[in-house]
């Protein structure tokens, strides 16, 4: 919620203020505790929770007599955060037997060594000018300062120009830096969980950033994400109702923060330290999050949209459309796990590499029809989500599929490839509006209930699945929830 107005010296000012809180708690049923036996099988898992908490004061305003116009804009901003991760029952994570696995089966609980609450607060500042040097050119800059509670001082900055080269056609383009500190979830998140890797289940734990267990694997203190970001682009109004965009962008990101491979505490060759501490804590297998990677991002937005107003009436088409490609420039090895070829796969594998490109996908289109009349409105979205690839478990992330039998033709065996094929899904709303000051809104997003392919490798044999065990389906593309319905209520003072 927010309030804003004008001055007496032609200032216009914004405050607001949002807040957010979210709770995921974890609970285990048809399930058991192997030391404990079949006795108890639903469990108390834990969860996590995260707060944020944002004021903004942003200030503007137009000097038409400074060339052909000048507008001048600050603010400020002030973010409190806070995530909390809480244990569940004793019997979901604990062992009862040094011969079997910890704690509930599938998913062991979350453990009080997992537990954190932890806060953070960001004061920021920006400033931002635009100058119309002629009626046809347009130049802005804008500056924006931040110091974290946790990660320090930062200055980032935009550079921008518009060039209307004719009435109806601008060229423009910018060049910027950013900066996103890692969150307190990736800080400090901590679980177990349970893994299958080639008919074989085991455990793996996630050790935070400030664990014993994370430094012995020569992970160091997590950094900031830094990255640059180019764009070129123009607008096109062949008529009223009718506008093209196009832009062309390059965005390079070091030091992106990803989860790393999972190492084993059977391996002799790793820092002993590392495989005491996951034996002590009956587990097989770590990772960590880490620095990992430099990345680049390049790719082209284009947008087509008509909208034609007449009386009480109206229709809008809009069609949006991203194409792009990710590389991994640079994958980043501390130093204790670059020693051996097997470490340095092992840190990020072929397969989790795979899961950082697919956070990218190559196409992605969009399609929204609506029409409006009086009080009334009816609309559909058309989105098309490309195909994407994964890899299962193996060396480098590559593997003969466990399916296979052991003694079959060696012409069948493939890589454990999953592909999920491209995707169409189709969203239903409609509004209504009571005055002007409220508006209802009823609808279904996934209204078909479209889910991603089940993973699989591309033989004709069609063998099941080698993917994590929370089911079936990665959360890839448009994700695995399925169809939503939805009621909500717009309020306006």
């Amino acid at each position: 919620m927010g309030l804003r107005g004008r001055t007496n010296k032609g200032w216009s000012w914004d405050l607001s203020n949002v807040i957010g809180r979210n709770d995921f708690h974890f609970f285990g049923e048809g399930t058991f505790n192997a030391g404990l036996g079949a006795n108890q099988t639903s469990f108390d898992d834990g969860g996590f929770s995260f707060l944020q908490n944002t004021v903004n004061l942003n200030m503007s305003k137009e000097f038409p007599d400074i060339l052909q116009g000048f507008n001048f804009a600050y603010g400020a901003e002030l973010r409190l955060e806070n995530y909390q991760l809480y244990a569940g029952e004793e019997a979901s994570y604990k062992n009862y037997n040094p011969e079997k696995a910890s704690g509930a089966q599938g998913f062991p609980g979350y453990q009080p060594s997992d537990e954190a609450d932890e806060n953070r607060s960001t004061v920021g500042a920006y400033a931002d000018v635009e100058l119309d040097v002629t009626d046809r050119w347009l130049v802005a800059a804008a500056v924006r300062l931040e110091n974290y509670s946790d990660f320090g001082f930062t200055s980032n900055f935009k550079l921008a120009s518009r060039f209307k080269a004719a009435d109806n056609f601008n060229l423009r383009g910018s060049v910027s830096t950013g900066f996103r500190a890692p969150s307190l979830q990736q800080v400090n998140f901590s679980s177990t969980f349970t893994t299958v890797q080639g008919g074989t289940i085991a455990e793996v734990k996630i050790a935070p950033n400030n664990s014993p267990i994370t430094k012995a694997a020569g992970i160091a203190a997590l950094n900031q994400e830094q990255s640059l970001n180019l764009s070129l682009g123009f607008t096109f109004q062949p008529v009223p109702e009718f506008s093209i965009t196009l832009d062309a962008y390059r965005v390079t990101v070091k030091d992106r923060v990803v989860l790393s491979g999972q190492f084993s505490a059977d391996d002799d060759s790793l820092n002993p330290a590392l495989t005491k501490a996951l034996k002590g804590l009956n587990v097989s297998l770590a990772q960590f999050f880490a620095n990992a990677v430099n990345t680049t991002n390049q790719g082209i937005d284009l947008v087509l949209d008509y909208n034609k107003q007449a009386a009480n009436r109206g229709f809008r088409a809009l069609l949006a459309a991203n194409f792009q490609d990710m590389t991994i420039d640079k994958i980043n090895v501390p130093d204790l796990l670059n020693d051996t070829p097997e470490h340095r796969a092992t840190f990020l594998t072929d397969r989790e590499q795979k899961f950082i490109l697919a956070s990218a996908p190559p196409m992605k289109i969009a399609t929204t029809l609506e029409y409006g009349f009086g009080k009334f409105s009816l609309g559909t979205r058309l989105t098309y989500f490309g195909e994407i690839e994964l890899l299962g478990y193996g060396e480098d992330g590559l593997g003969i599929n466990p399916m296979v039998p052991t003694d079959a033709d060696e012409s069948i065996y493939v890589e454990d490839k999953y592909i999920y094929g491209g995707k169409l899904v189709t969203d239903l709303y409609a509004t209504v509006r009571f005055g002007s000051h409220v508006n209802l809104n009823v609808g279904a997003d996934n209204l078909f209930n479209v889910h991603p392919d089940l993973g699989y490798v591309p033989v004709a044999a069609g063998w099941a699945f080698n993917n994590e065990t929370g089911g079936p389906w990665d959360s890839v593309q448009m994700g695995g929830n399925g169809r939503r319905y939805f009621v909500r209520i717009g309020l306006q003072f």
